[in-house]
């Protein structure tokens, strides 16, 4: 990832903690980044017991650190860290912890298993998602599988300047594992669910005016280094998770990187559902973006994305006298009546 300097990673003992710990290791490399290991020592449920519980809670609390500090030196020294990393075994609740420490440190990224002890791989109430949620940095969620460099990177693009971000951290994982980069842009086909009076019959062709046009918009959002194989998409999708969900399933992605808002701010939709549902659904690790520096109103970077998609069906569906040359006609050619008014109304 680039102008990473920073990076924290939680540890909970679990396998998939050990695939989080493991590529947070090949990233602090890659950037040159200072690396702090965590390990949170959740005690809430013997203080609960007090005193009374045998032995001494203190003896316990001593011995279950102990244990913990030394088991993080050896999987930090089995991941291939650097002796002088700093390791931190810390008493708290895991949510807190991570992100007070995140925060404290200045992290620009908080790395973590996507399941793991305390990480359940369903429920909005999971850690994973509650540090989506909270963590000013950028996340990444490694699923157990990742024992491996990435090999296929899908990256979301939704126009907006988080995706912007989302696709120069997919560039930068590509370019260092050699990885496969696939740009998708998923949409909504709104106008399938509107009611005719009459079938529509250029229908078809609005809709592939359209896909032509985003797929164009693709292209022209972001310079892909010829070193890079990158692939471009426009998919629809009756929602953007399960569209996203399916396509990466079909691609095999082992990493798909997103935003954490973008052109409809539906940052809660989008971490609470569209993440959990690639968690669940596919074998593979999400990094999750944030807007990037003096994006702090939603409504700049909301319309400057929106108007890339909505120029694209009005030039799929507008009038013979102003329309864009449609796919596979040649310019001079008459062309065939594009699309009821109806349609256009309903932008």
């Amino acid at each position: 990832m680039n102008q990473l300097k920073t990076i924290l990673v939680g540890v909970d003992f679990s396998e998939c903690s050990r695939r989080a710990l493991e590529q947070a290791v090949r990233l602090a490399r890659w950037n040159n980044a200072q690396l702090s290991i965590i390990h949170v020592q959740d005690n809430s449920e013997l203080e609960l017991a007090g005193v009374e519980f045998p032995p001494p809670l203190d003896e316990l609390r001593r011995h279950h650190r102990e244990r913990a500090i030394a088991q993080l030196a050896e999987w930090a020294e089995q991941a291939g860290a650097p002796a002088a990393t700093n390791r931190e075994v810390i008493n708290g609740t895991p949510l807190d912890v991570l992100i007070k420490e995140s925060r404290n440190r200045r992290a620009d990224l908080l790395v973590l298993g996507a399941t793991g002890e305390s990480l359940l791989p369903h429920g909005t109430g999971t850690l994973a998602t509650k540090c989506l949620r909270k963590s000013s940095a950028k996340v990444m969620l490694v699923h157990a599988s990742q024992v491996r460099p990435y090999r296929r990177v899908l990256a979301c693009v939704d126009f907006s300047e988080t995706s912007r971000v989302a696709v120069a951290q997919s560039l930068h994982v590509a370019d260092q594992d050699r990885a496969e980069v696939h740009l998708l842009h998923v949409f909504r086909a709104e106008w399938q669910i509107w009611n005719f009076h009459q079938p529509l019959p250029a229908l078809s062709d609005f809709e592939k005016n359209y896909r032509a046009i985003m797929e164009n918009n693709l292209r022209q959002f972001v310079t892909v280094p010829p070193r890079i194989n990158a692939s471009y998409s426009v998919a629809p999708a009756e929602t953007h998770g399960a569209g996203i969900a399916d396509y990466a399933r079909r691609i095999g992605a082992d990493l798909v990187v997103l935003g954490s808002k973008g052109r409809t701010n539906l940052k809660c939709v989008l971490l609470g559902s569209t993440v959990e549902r690639l968690l669940k659904e596919i074998a593979c690790s999400v990094l999750v973006t944030r807007p990037p520096p003096g994006v702090g109103s939603a409504m700049a970077w909301q319309a400057d994305a929106a108007s890339g998609e909505r120029e694209a069906v009005i030039q799929a569906g507008q009038s013979d006298q102003h329309r864009a040359t449609p796919v596979g006609t040649a310019p001079g050619d008459k062309e065939p009546e594009a699309i009821y008014p109806p349609i256009l109304s309903r932008l």
